[in-house]
């Protein structure tokens, strides 16, 4: 059967060696950011362009300690798999961020509740550019 292109769970979660389970959110920004150009007597931006990506990714897991135990300033590639919603192949997407820098982590939990933490990353490029972050059909 042919892939839904529909994505439901993420699976085989890691930052470097360190695999992470127990994760209920994933997310991934091309990190665009625009800058207008106007002068003279312009009422509205003659010149729009992209000067620079920042690509990012955050992570959300009930494995509290997983990503508390990842350091600030901690560099590695991140990658996590957004499953076809019905598990045909083809249809999961693999995601990688390369030279992924951990900025932050914070966990919280509420009386009754299951905690979490949430780690942040932030990705370079050694070349200034070389996309650091892509994605591939599996």
């Amino acid at each position: 059967m042919a892939a839904t292109k529909l994505q439901a769970n993420w699976t085989a979660v890691s930052f470097g060696s360190t695999p992470i389970s127990r994760v209920s959110q994933v997310s991934f920004t091309q990190g665009g950011s625009l800058a207008a150009y106007s002068a003279d007597g312009d009422h509205f931006p003659t010149v729009v362009v992209n000067l620079m990506n920042k690509p990012r990714a955050a992570v959300t897991s009930a494995d509290t300690a997983a990503l508390m135990a990842i350091a600030p300033g901690t560099t590695a590639s991140f990658s996590a798999t957004h499953k076809d919603a019905k598990g045909e192949t083809g249809g999961d997407i693999l995601y990688v961020l390369a030279n992924a820098v951990a900025e932050n982590a914070e966990t919280s939990g509420a009386h009754g509740q299951f905690g979490s933490a949430t780690l942040s990353l932030l990705a370079f490029s050694t070349d200034g550019t070389t996309n650091p972050l892509s994605f591939t059909r599996a």
